[in-house]
């Protein structure tokens, strides 16, 4: 028998349960399947396994998928109507074009399959499990089945009971749904091999997560064992820490690029980072929790593939933090990241059990960097030990943003002010989400405030931009047309202070630069309490 090989990183095995309804005893087969097959072979493969003939018309019917439900669209190859949301229905799906890993995420996701709109055979399809492909195995298979399936046009002899569908031996029905998978589904079988990493990163994310926590790690590495990881794809250096040397967060946090460096150094500097510090960091975050506390996505993902956790503070839970944006779920390039940051911490854990001496980050002043290379085909990390001044980077390089219209208006003689204001950029804690399921971020406040009153003299709510500079120099020649003025004294923070420097020199503004500013710190606060709910 002819059949094809696939490398084991191309597509994970999907596993299913599917049921024949109301045929007056149970009558269900598992299936295991590339998660990349189309609707099209799902068919084949379910007449094949339920030993129907495909006499008939079909269709699938989605009832819940991604945890969600679907409202029973329609995936069908009879017809294709992409007008029916037009008309005040759903549309139909292309069956030959629709794959069954875009339908199934989630443990319990399920649709309908209907074969023959006479009978109505229903055959709920309910997801079970993502499983990495087995070495040398032949897929799709059957690995369980409980008796067979009524033939063709049978459906009143069933619903009299005049038709009995009992087998004993399941083991046996199992192998020859198997066989005929075998004889009639040639072309569509295949076996994989063990040569390729996956592109479906998340059972290796998961496989190491497990081993981390087996480990403990944070009873051997601690806070001021921060080392590096430099990225094979990106050339970027992931900052790992290792959490649970406090006895409370366990888990393994990465800081990714010159901007989670920045954060990271803020983290370790600082006693009680504030929120804005926090609201900027951009990092990956595994942290181990009781299963009662995990969010239901969180064990969704967990339940999607054969790998069992259990026990207190062993189940993994995973969150991205970028600036400006809320904790949130991982994408599937952090997994990548995320994955990465394990494998090498895993290394790097048992090089110090063997004796190797990791830097102190902030005493010693530099850090072990795992630096990759390639050999024999693959890529191995070497260690090196970097100065911290080697790579610690300023702000990016800011240049005017606003136009050349704005900033001769501005040139033109105005009154200075005697007046002393502070401004400044901040994001709200106040999360904001425009859909539900979307990612929520925060928005932020331009904020100008005359120091002497602490009075607001101007506000506005924005949300995140691409171009700091641009958004911060015109929102303060908006400040100045607001006063009819520019004032004799202007405070900011450093971080304002930097993208404001071009436009400091070009109307030679008094600026002083502070670390904090009082008043807008006060009127913040009070904001912030009045957007709270009672």
């Amino acid at each position: 028998m002819l059949h094809c090989t696939k490398k084991r990183g191309d597509m994970m095995i999907y596993e299913f349960k599917i049921t024949l309804k109301h045929v007056g005893v149970p009558v269900w087969r598992k299936i295991q399947i590339d998660g990349n097959t189309t609707f099209y072979d799902f068919h084949r493969v379910l007449q094949v396994a339920f030993d129907w003939d495909n006499y008939h018309l079909h269709s699938f019917f989605a009832q819940k998928t991604n945890g969600e439900r679907a409202g029973g669209q329609e995936i069908t190859g009879e017809y294709h109507d992409d007008f029916g949301d037009v008309l005040g229905g759903n549309p139909s799906y292309n069956e030959k074009h629709e794959v069954i890993s875009d339908w199934f995420s989630i443990p319990k996701d399920m649709v309908t399959y209907v074969y023959d709109f006479g009978d109505d055979w229903n055959h709920e399809i309910v997801f079970a499990r993502k499983l990495q492909p087995e070495k040398d195995v032949v897929y799709p298979r059957c690995t369980g089945a409980k008796n067979i399936a009524p033939e063709e046009d049978t459906r009143g002899e069933v619903l009299m009971g005049e038709v009995d569908l009992a087998l004993p031996d399941g083991k046996q029905l199992a192998k020859d749904v198997n066989e005929e998978l075998r004889f009639q589904l040639n072309e569509l079988l295949m076996s994989y091999d063990q040569t390729s990493a996956g592109d479906d990163k998340w059972y290796d994310v998961l496989s190491k997560a497990k081993e981390f926590q087996k480990l403990k790690p944070w009873d051997t590495l601690f806070d001021e064992h921060i080392f590096a990881v430099m990225d094979p794809v990106t050339q970027e250096r992931l900052y790992c820490s290792v959490l649970g040397g406090a006895g409370e967060v366990f888990g393994l946090a990465v800081y990714i690029g010159d901007t989670g460096y920045r954060s990271l150094m803020n983290t370790l500097t600082t006693e009680e980072p504030d929120f804005q510090s926090v609201i900027n960091q951009r990092s990956i975050l595994l942290s181990y929790e009781d299963r009662e506390d995990l969010e239901k996505e969180d064990y969704a993902l967990i339940k999607s593939y054969d790998i069992p956790f259990r026990g207190r503070k062993s189940w993994p839970s995973f969150r991205s933090n970028k600036p400006g944006l809320y904790p949130w779920f991982m994408d599937d390039d952090e997994a990548r990241l995320m994955l990465l940051g394990l494998e090498r911490s895993i290394e790097v854990y048992h090089e110090v059990m063997n004796g190797l001496e990791l830097p102190d980050m902030l005493f010693d002043e530099e850090m072990l960097v795992k630096v990759p290379r390639e050999q024999n085909s693959g890529v191995v990390f070497d260690n090196q030990i970097v100065e911290l001044e080697d790579r610690e980077q300023e702000l990016p390089n800011v240049t005017l943003a606003v136009s050349e219209l704005d900033l001769k208006r501005m040139q033109k003689p105005k009154e200075t002010l005697p007046a002393t204001i502070e401004f400044s950029l901040e994001y709200m804690e106040m999360p904001v989400q425009n859909e539900e399921n979307e990612r929520p971020f925060f928005p932020l406040l331009v904020l100008a405030v005359e120091q002497t009153q602490g009075l607001a003299i101007y506000h506005n709510m924005l949300t995140a931009a691409s171009n700091p500079a641009s958004l911060i120099q015109s929102e303060l020649l908006k400040v100045f047309e607001s006063m009819n003025g520019i004032p004799g004294n202007i405070m900011v923070n450093h971080k304002t202070a930097h993208f404001l420097a071009p436009l400091i020199d070009k109307l030679n503004l008094n600026v002083e630069v502070e670390e904090d500013l009082p008043v807008i710190r006060q009127v913040m606060d009070m904001m912030h309490d009045d957007m709270l709910p009672f």
